[in-house]
């Protein structure tokens, strides 16, 4: 999940850094924006370094004008954290006069504010009222302040919510994130028979595409995951619908089976680009064969162009035995041009069979491209779904 961390003038402030640590473990990616004031309470350096983003602090720095617009665009969430009574109030009043009420403003996403101030400050009752404001009319979900010792020497309500309560309040809307999308998932390898007990076949694991499949059911998206040869089967929840295959054919006829009802279908198998000409109903002796001829399958991809809907994004992967990042490049955008793809996810060979990791790079039919370190599968997986939605609602003209 993509979370904007906004952090106000409390002395909860110095809590951020952790806060910033802590979600970045679980996988999120955080950009946090900060008060003029909460700069004397927390360090930007140190913001950056544990965000691994730039943090926003004067809009009129920024490259982007339209920042604390586009920011929608960049996270799925906005939590303030730590909320002061003067971010409290601005907000509840409309005032826009640094960067995050700015953003706050024009922020038409989910939204969370966690107060921390004295407990006179909290009780105060202009203060309420604009608590109660961001609740019933602004759509904030409140994360309550904490009772006990404060940095003043006070005691009461005041204190900044436990940091495992953040974490577990915000997750909790993760788990949504995909519920009306449509996915459907290729995985594992393909066979291609020479006799009833010969085939030949490639080394996929299935890892990529159950990474993918565990990534989408995690945020409620329901998905068709068909699976081919794999090193261990997958078991999907009950709501979702699971199709073993077994040769390149009946891999390509479950997929344009199910276009209909795919909003985006996620290509992670690797089918065989050949099969043996001829099936040999009974095991062939090898003092009877010399060679085997071979045959070119149908392309998968390129046989969705003309029947998949309009407003489906299909997602390509390409693993190359490329020289370099250039070759790779090559290999990735001529294959997502020729079958019709409107991404493709790109990697060497060597950097992902058998591996629990990988190294990806995604390309995009405009030029843009997005490069990636290594990465574990599940973290991978994560980047390519959350790419793939974002995409598919670009190109359906939906607003994140």
């Amino acid at each position: 999940m993509r979370i904007l961390l906004a952090i106000t003038s409390s002395i909860s402030a110095y809590k951020t850094p952790m806060l910033v640590s802590m979600l970045k473990k679980q996988g999120h990616n955080i950009i946090c924006a900060v008060t003029k004031n909460a700069q004397n309470m927390v360090g930007v350096k140190a913001l950056e370094t544990m965000s691994e983003n730039k943090v926003i602090t004067d809009l009129w720095q920024e490259d982007d004008i339209l920042r604390h617009i586009n920011i929608n665009k960049d996270t799925d969430i906005m939590l303030i954290a730590p909320a002061d009574v003067n971010i409290i109030g601005k907000i509840a009043n409309g005032i826009c006069d640094d960067a995050v009420s700015t953003i706050a403003c024009a922020y038409t996403k989910k939204k969370y504010f966690a107060p921390a101030m004295n407990p006179h400050m909290w009780l105060n009752k202009a203060n309420q009222r604009n608590v109660k404001y961001l609740i019933e009319e602004l759509e904030y979900e409140l994360i309550k302040p904490e009772s006990g010792d404060m940095a003043c020497k006070d005691n009461g309500v005041g204190r900044l919510a436990n940091i495992d309560t953040i974490i577990k309040t915000i997750g909790s809307c993760n788990s949504l994130k995909y519920n009306n999308i449509n996915f459907t998932i290729t995985s594992g390898a393909t066979k291609e028979w020479i006799d009833p007990i010969r085939y030949i076949t490639n080394n996929s694991s299935g890892k990529m595409g159950a990474s993918i499949y565990e990534e989408i059911l995690s945020n409620g998206g329901r998905s068709v995951y068909i699976e081919g040869q794999v090193n261990t089967p997958l078991n999907v929840d009950k709501d979702d619908k699971k199709i073993k295959i077994d040769t390149t054919k009946e891999l390509q006829n479950n997929v344009l089976n199910e276009l209909d009802n795919t909003d985006i279908l996620l290509m992670a198998a690797a089918p065989l680009d050949f099969r043996p000409a001829k099936f040999f109903d009974k095991k062939v002796k090898k003092q009877n064969i010399n060679s085997i001829e071979l045959i070119a399958n149908d392309d998968i991809l390129a046989s969705t162009k003309d029947k998949k809907k309009n407003n489906t994004l299909i997602v390509s992967f390409a693993a190359e035995t490329a020289e370099n990042d250039e070759e790779l490049k090559n290999y990735a955008v001529d294959k997502m041009n020729r079958k019709g793809a409107d991404m493709i996810v790109a990697n060497k060979i060597e950097d992902a069979v058998g591996k629990d990791t990988n190294k990806i790079t995604i390309f995009f039919k405009d030029g843009r491209f997005k490069s990636y370190p290594i990465l574990k599968k599940s973290e991978c997986a994560r980047e390519i779904v959350s790419t793939a939605v974002s995409e598919w609602k670009r190109k359906n003209n939906i607003n994140e």
